[in-house]
């Protein structure tokens, strides 16, 4: 089993990383019981499989001060449109709503169907999101794909994608 790796300053947990198979535990441990509340997590760095997309909105459910998370999608280009259909964000994480601040994805953004849903979630649904970072193949993001990320609407009119 993968551990979790909290980095303490002053007694509050700053830094949340997991690993691929952290993942996979907290996914199938959700479904039976409820995640514990991780209430002083404010950043977060995760390396997660697109198949575990599913259960992001329930693990942001136990971070709900979380101001800073980016993402390290592995598979993404494994995953088919109709896979990427059958992932629903049917759940607005309170931290979206209240505290979400800076998103991050450090994988190179490819236009994949996976990365653009994920994309779309965060944009549509953060509310006080300030800015939405990207990374390309080479460094920067394909020029089509920043346009079609820029045609998504965004809850906060203040978030910059970068």
């Amino acid at each position: 089993m993968s551990s979790l790796v909290f980095v303490i300053f002053s007694k509050e947990a700053v830094h949340f990383s997991t690993g691929d198979n952290t993942w996979v535990t907290m996914c199938d441990y959700s479904e039976i019981d409820p995640l514990p509340q991780l209430p002083n997590v404010s950043c977060m760095v995760a390396t997660m499989c697109v198949s575990d997309l599913k259960c992001l909105p329930t693990f942001l459910e136990s971070c709900p001060k979380l101001n800073s998370f980016v993402v390290w999608l592995t598979d993404h280009e494994k995953m088919g449109s109709e896979e990427v259909n059958q992932i629903s964000y049917s759940s607005v994480p309170e931290c979206l709503l209240r505290s979400l601040v800076f998103v991050g994805f450090k994988a190179p953004i490819s236009g994949h169907a996976a990365e653009m849903k994920l994309v779309k979630y965060f944009l549509e649904n953060s509310a006080i999101l300030q800015r939405l970072t990207l990374f390309g193949n080479s460094g920067s993001v394909d020029d089509d794909i920043f346009k079609e990320v820029l045609k998504i609407p965004r809850r906060s009119a203040s978030c910059q994608i970068l």
